[in-house]
């Protein structure tokens, strides 16, 4: 049973379903509206692989150089209104959400397929692609086999022998992203940060935890199914409230796991591309691509 939204329990279950997986993920408003700074970004990026046959059937991983400064807002903040610069000072210009990815071209000298691929994130959200997931075959220590993500790099592209263009194909369209309230209360927040503020003592089954934490709103909103009122607790030290061990552990747990590890950031400033093929004659192959590339920064409630 979800907790987030809940308004009448009738069972307390042991270990509570805290996030809605329904509803609450339909919506695609990942961002900071469309009124305020930093809302949404297109970049245009040209990615060059110069490579052996040797380095193209290892993978060969390009870098984008000064990938964290391209993808930046490029107009001057002095230049905007004080509400448009109270929307950036909560933007963290590293990350963001990509929304789209579209080939504006494509150059192949090389005779066989070739892979580019994207480390879109680090972690693994439930991410459908609305262009259709690419599987292309890779050998593996199992054979071949065909795979849409490798090593943390996700498919976009085939690039076909000798191609020379295909401009304004769609390959990166994401759906199920989690939607603009769960990215903003929950986006700043990492697993080591949900424990800050929270006091354990040795040998004792509760926490004290700081009344302005982040988890204590999720237990209120939820104090039929936990039993607990954090509104009508006593304040320990006029600053921690008493919660359980395990309330408090099944919380962090479900809210790291359900929801920051399914935001799909992009860490712009390690965004890499990789040229991959089976096989190929011995060589210098040569491989230039153009990416329209579509993206938001979400506001995030807390601080990193």
């Amino acid at each position: 049973m979800n907790i987030l939204n809940m308004s009448k329990v009738n069972k307390i279950e042991t270990s509570p379903k805290l996030i809605e997986e329904t509803s609450e993920i339909q919506d695609f408003s990942v961002g900071v509206n469309d009124s305020q700074a930093g809302s949404s970004h297109v970049r245009r990026v040209v990615i060059t692989c110069n490579a052996s046959a040797e380095e193209l059937t290892s993978g060969k991983v390009v870098n984008i150089h000064n990938a964290a400064d391209v993808f930046k807002p490029n107009y001057s903040v002095e230049d905007l209104d004080e509400e448009q610069q109270a929307s950036f000072k909560k933007l963290d210009f590293t990350k963001g959400i990509v929304t789209g990815i579209k080939l504006k071209g494509i150059y192949s000298n090389c005779p066989e397929n070739i892979t580019m691929s994207l480390n879109l994130y680090e972690n693994s959200p439930k991410i459908t692609n609305n262009e259709g997931s690419l599987f292309t075959p890779q050998n593996t220590d199992m054979g071949m086999a065909h795979m849409s993500e490798s090593d943390g790099y996700v498919n976009l592209v085939n690039v076909l022998p000798f191609e020379r263009a295909r401009p304004n194909q769609p390959c990166y369209t994401p759906a199920n992203i989690l939607n603009n309230r769960f990215i903003s209360e929950y986006g700043g927040y990492t697993l080591e940060k949900l424990w800050d503020g929270i006091v354990p003592f040795k040998g004792e089954d509760y926490f004290y935890v700081e009344s302005d934490h982040v988890i204590l709103r999720v237990i209120s909103r939820n104090w039929e199914m936990l039993g607990i009122n954090t509104q009508e607790e006593k304040k320990r030290e006029n600053k921690y409230v008493k919660v359980s061990k395990d309330v408090v552990n099944n919380v962090i747990k479900q809210l790291y796991e359900q929801v920051i590890c399914q935001i799909p950031y992009t860490s712009f400033d390690t965004l890499n591309a990789k040229f991959e093929t089976n096989e190929v004659d011995d060589g210098d192959y040569k491989v230039t691509a153009e990416l329209l590339v579509e993206y938001k920064y979400p506001t995030m409630a807390a601080e990193n």
